[in-house]
């Protein structure tokens, strides 16, 4: 599976931890749109869509179910962010 296209979309607010908005598409089939770049503790990281459960906490409505896959979809969102941000 290959990501084959990232749109990236800033979102950037002094003081907030959200960085931008990912839409992202699979191996030319599969759309995945709503994902975000978030600023952690110690890192950038992905956060997949999500919505808001009956209890009131957000939970992801699409993800990756291993390491590998996350890291690598990651990788691909995180260089394309950092290639927008630099122009």
């Amino acid at each position: 599976m290959e990501v084959t296209k990232v749109s990236i979309y800033p979102r950037e607010k002094e003081g907030s931890r959200l960085k931008a908005f990912v839409d992202f598409t699979l191996d030319d089939c599969l759309a995945i749109k709503g994902a975000k770049v978030i600023e952690g503790n110690t890192r950038l990281f992905v956060s997949m869509p999500g919505k808001i459960n009956k209890f009131g906490k957000e939970e992801n409505v699409v993800f990756p179910t291993n390491k590998e896959t996350r890291e690598k979809i990651e990788k691909v969102i995180l260089d394309e962010y950092k290639k927008v941000n630099e122009s």
